[in-house]
């Protein structure tokens, strides 16, 4: 008996033991940083650490003190006994540098780990040490950095330490999200972005630099120094060669030599850059003389020519500069692979994703098939492919551009193919930024380029929830007006669609836009910088309003709206320093001549009656004389070659002057069709018209042809102006549109 009381209190005893020594590593490992805004701890980083990593040191310092209120000392020598958070790998305790081996940390890399007493923040060399920090003050603090004015800094006055062990790189290499806001060195650095476009300080990390960005053909041998003399260099086009607008002869011996010199005087004079560009200008006008065809014919694609004069260089270039990578775009005429020419092994791929459906994500639409073809078959014989994609429309910085799937989805889809960088080409308002939802982006693009795997969604939802604070449920609302509507399979709009080519800028969606900010504004009354920043997401809908204005839309805005509209938006742009509107300042992007547009608005005519289609099939109908054209009678029925009967059609939309005819007839490629309508004046008198077009244009006044432009074009208002004497009473009116290829359809305004 007393041996088996023995035995149980043995076992008590033990159990007793256990309880203490688990409840003594809890404690263990649920050290205080901070406790009610003390803190025995401190950060060491080593004196001989670099500057990025003192950064690093200063940076945490500076937030556990916003977060707290309490100062830890940064210092370069430990306490004995003294709990520290150690910065860098440098005379860290060994128990924290278990199975660590620094020196295998990629540049970017980084660990966060702790016992529960001492925490370690350290990575590769420039920037692991720094995105360590950062990383710890984002994931385990909750601080965030959403735009250049908006940041989260949780308020805690106790900070537990755990014990960890997360080690971290980021989904890309290379991460750059092209829009103004994101070129801040510190909201970059905070975001751990390593932009090439405007480069991060050295002293807070640097950034993954390539020289020269992009289209190098006239950097690497300039027109201006060798065209007169020797026009061979250069592309031969239809037989002539070109010095302008143009490429390189890519076969000519002479043009070798002079790019690999001047690619090794680029290296002499930039070692801070990771790669060199080589790469074809933009446009095409690509060499077709005998030896540069010979080569594409045979690899079924223009890359062969560009591949196999880049695969020269990058072999004299290795063999002095073993480290050293090139890069070369994909694009346009070089998207698709060569059939047998294979990219050195220090030559880096860019490909581009241009021009393909904004609506829908890589993996879910048909429209992309090609292109996921040709990022398998690049991955195949590349060792390095990085992808420069498109998420705005060129022309239009400050329409609304509901293209959030792409977003949300593609960035993934590149991390899972192995591709190695992204550059994300948004809408780069010059000189402050500004672009439709361009923080938002930029943001979202950022975390999602660190950690690919991240709900794109929630992102999207957390940054309005804290940018827009009261006013968000209406913002997030109006996201999902413009983004419901594109869903569907059939729906497409691409970077360079003009508003009245989507459909998701209609009325009664600009309608409700209108009435979900006039909540948003109530909403933020009172707060001053939250206004400013609805104002600044409501810009997009006001420039919409603006823009149909400008092109007889007057269902959007009246003539009476407009003064107070028009001030409005003078306003908002003035504030945000807004200096461009579209990529091209001088052209589409010019904001001036947009209000100017404006402004002077001509009278639009909307309505008429409407005929059509009728065949186009060879091309030649708009010369042919049809059966509209021998007078007109809104009575009058025809039948079309084929034997279909066509009638005229009363047509009337105040929502733009433009006769959409893409969308009213059917069968609507390779067909014509025709707009009458009638003018009654009271005394003789000359009227001037605008007339734009896709395609070509007939006009007929009374019977008389005034305008015969065979042409293939874009319609924009007021490409033609005609002069025309009319008569007392009724005139007559004659418009015939040719379609050729894609849209179809005409304005024509009094001027």
């Amino acid at each position: 008996m007393k041996h088996m009381l023995g035995k149980t209190a043995m076992v008590i005893r033990w159990q007793v033991f256990f309880v203490l020594l688990i409840i003594s590593l809890h404690a263990h490992s649920q050290g205080l940083l901070v406790e009610n805004g003390r803190s025995d701890y401190q950060i060491f980083v080593s004196e001989t650490a670099s500057v990025v990593e003192k950064h690093a040191a200063l940076e945490l310092q500076t937030y556990l003190e916003k977060i707290s209120g309490c100062r830890l000392p940064v210092v370069h020598q430990t306490t004995n006994g003294k709990a520290a958070v150690y910065i860098g790998f440098k005379n860290a305790p060994k128990e924290l540098l278990a199975d660590v081996q620094p020196e295998k940390f990629d540049k970017e890399e980084f660990i966060i780990r702790s016992d529960g007493k001492n925490l370690l923040l350290a990575g590769g060399a420039p920037r692991g040490t720094l995105y360590g920090v950062i990383g710890y003050l984002s994931d385990y603090l909750g601080c965030r950095w959403y735009t250049r004015e908006v940041t989260k800094v949780p308020q805690q006055k106790t900070i537990r330490l755990t014990a960890l062990n997360d080690r971290q790189k980021p989904s890309f290499e290379y991460r750059e999200a092209w829009y103004e806001e994101a070129y801040n060195a510190r909201w970059a650095m905070h975001n751990r972005l390593n932009p090439s476009g405007k480069p991060i300080p050295d002293s807070l990390g640097g950034s993954y630099v390539t020289f020269p960005f992009v289209h190098t053909f006239y950097a690497l041998v300039p027109p201006e120094t060798h065209f007169e003399k020797h026009p061979e260099y250069f592309s031969e086009v239809a037989g002539v060669r070109k010095g302008k607008d143009a490429q390189l002869c890519l076969t000519n011996p002479e043009v070798l030599k002079i790019a690999t010199a001047q690619v090794f005087a680029w290296i002499k004079e930039h070692p801070e850059a990771n790669v060199f560009s080589v790469d074809q200008n933009d446009g095409e006008a690509y060499c077709e003389c005998v030896h540069c065809k010979a080569i594409d014919d045979k690899e079924g694609s223009h890359s062969g020519s560009l591949l196999a004069f880049v695969n020269r260089i990058a072999d004299t270039v290795g063999k002095v500069y073993p480290d050293i990578k090139l890069q070369t775009l994909a694009y346009a005429y070089t998207e698709i692979p060569p059939a047998t020419i294979r990219p050195a092994d220090n030559v880096t791929i860019r490909l581009c994703h241009y021009n393909y459906c904004s609506a829908h994500p890589i993996e879910a639409c048909d429209n992309h098939k090609p292109y996921r073809d040709r990022i398998d078959a690049w991955q195949k014989i590349a060792k390095r492919v990085t992808v420069w994609d498109y998420f705005t429309d060129f022309s239009q910085y400050l329409m609304p551009f509901p293209n959030f799937e792409t977003l949300k989805n593609d960035v993934r889809y590149y991390a899972d193919r192995g591709i190695v960088g992204l550059f994300a080409q948004g809408n780069n308002v010059p000189d402050n930024g500004g672009g439709e939802f361009s923080e938002l982006r930029a943001w979202v693009f950022a975390q999602l380029m660190w950690n690919a795997k991240k709900d794109g969604q929630k992102l999207i939802d957390e940054f309005v929830a804290n940018v827009y604070g009261g006013a968000s449920p209406y913002i997030s609302a109006y996201i999902g007006l413009l983004h419901w509507q594109v869903k569907p399979k059939e729906v497409f709009f691409g970077i360079w669609s003009h508003p009245i080519e989507v459909n998701y800028l209609g009325v009664p969606t600009i309608q409700k836009a209108d009435s979900l900010f006039q909540l948003a504004f109530k909403a933020a009354q009172g707060d001053t910088a939250l206004a400013g920043r609805v104002e600044l997401a409501y810009l997009p809908v006001l420039y919409t309003k603006l823009f149909f204005y400008s092109i007889g839309g007057t269902a959007y805005l009246s003539k009476a709206e407009l003064p107070a509209a028009l001030a409005r938006f003078r306003k908002v742009i003035a504030k945000h320093r807004i200096r461009a509107i579209g990529d091209m300042e001088a052209t589409y992007g010019n904001l001036a001549a947009f209000i100017s547009r404006v402004e002077n608005a001509p009278t639009f005519y909307s309505d008429w009656w409407l005929a059509g289609p009728f065949d186009n099939s060879d091309g030649k109908g708009l010369a042919k004389k049809l059966a509209p054209e021998k007078g007109f009678n809104p009575k009058q029925n025809f039948v079309t070659s084929d034997g279909q009967a066509v009638s005229w059609k009363k047509y009337e939309d105040r929502s733009s002057g433009y006769i959409d005819f893409a969308k009213l007839f059917s069968p609507n490629e390779n067909v014509i069709g025709y707009a009458a309508r009638t003018f009654k004046i009271a005394k003789p008198k000359t009227m001037k018209f605008g007339v734009g077009s896709n395609d070509g244009v007939r006009v007929w006044v009374n019977g008389k042809l005034v305008l015969d432009r065979p042409v293939s074009r874009k319609a924009e208002p007021n490409q033609d102006i005609v002069e025309v004497p009319m008569q007392a009473g009724e005139n007559t009116v004659l418009v015939k549109v040719d379609q050729l290829k894609r849209a179809w359809g005409f304005y024509f305004s009094e001027l």
